[in-house]
């Protein structure tokens, strides 16, 4: 194995912007031990990462997202993933730093064609004049490993949940500190979702993943566990270990399960 390589910094703000190779891996850091985001350079249709992953197992009870929303890009990983795994998937990525843009752009291989495009813009000025439905919505943001309450204010997710399509769903991924911030945060996104939520922890990471759908999804049991069959080559994701580990951290009743 090679010895890794940095390839860019850059400080952006009170961020230092670094991006660094190993081998076939390039991943990037803002100079702490977080890898933001991962690409494998010769397999763009697979996710390195394990919480980018995840943030893709609310599809289990949904159809095929075909437009999806990005906030928080970072490398813009799973554009590219999408891109190459699902290319009539079309998307934005809104992310606040132009400097993040463009090394997403030039050391991330975020796709630049007709289906993507990159929004150097503030997500919440997004939300609220945006006129795009979304199938899917990505919420990945993070200030100082931490998730900002203002994620969870009433005004912004219910400028979220407008742009869903009508069986649209969004995934947050919630960083914090103790069980009474979390219960902060679930409450608020149950609140404006009806209770139409699925928590899902991300084994060896403190990340808690939750899904929260417009709709609610049917949910079978039985035509889940046909579904995943055919889920896991399509997607080339783990989904029956999703599902083991949202019945594991969903109480029955609780929300979609």
């Amino acid at each position: 194995m090679a010895e890794r390589q940095l390839l860019f910094s850059q400080q952006d703000a009170d961020l230092t912007v670094r991006v660094w190779q190993q081998d076939d891996r390039r991943w990037l850091d803002f100079d702490d031990t977080v890898i933001q985001s991962e690409i494998i350079l010769d397999q763009p249709e697979k996710l390195p990462l394990a919480l980018n992953r995840h943030m893709l197992a609310g599809c289990l009870f949904v159809d095929q997202p075909r437009t999806i929303l990005l906030a928080g890009t970072g490398g813009g990983a799973t554009a590219r993933y999408f891109s190459h795994r699902f290319p009539n998937v079309s998307g934005d990525a809104v992310e606040l730093s132009p400097l993040i843009c463009d090394v997403a752009r030039d050391f991330f291989e975020f796709p630049q064609d007709e289906q993507w495009h990159i929004h150097a813009q503030d997500i919440n000025h997004y939300v609220a004049d945006s006129q795009q439905l979304y199938d899917l919505i990505i919420i990945d943001i993070a200030e100082e490993q931490l998730t900002p309450d203002w994620i969870v204010d009433s005004d912004f997710l219910q400028h979220c949940r407008s742009l869903l399509t009508q069986q649209g769903h969004i995934a947050f991924n919630l960083l914090v500190n103790d069980g009474s911030a979390l219960m902060h945060f679930l409450s608020a996104i149950r609140a404006v979702f009806n209770g139409m939520t699925v928590c899902m922890s991300v084994p060896e990471h403190r990340n808690i993943v939750v899904f929260a759908y417009n709709s609610e999804p049917e949910f079978d049991e039985q035509a889940i566990t046909e579904k995943l069959q055919d889920l896991e080559p399509k997607w080339g994701l783990e989904f029956n270990d999703f599902y083991q580990q949202m019945l594991k951290d969903n109480p029955k009743g609780s929300g979609v399960l």
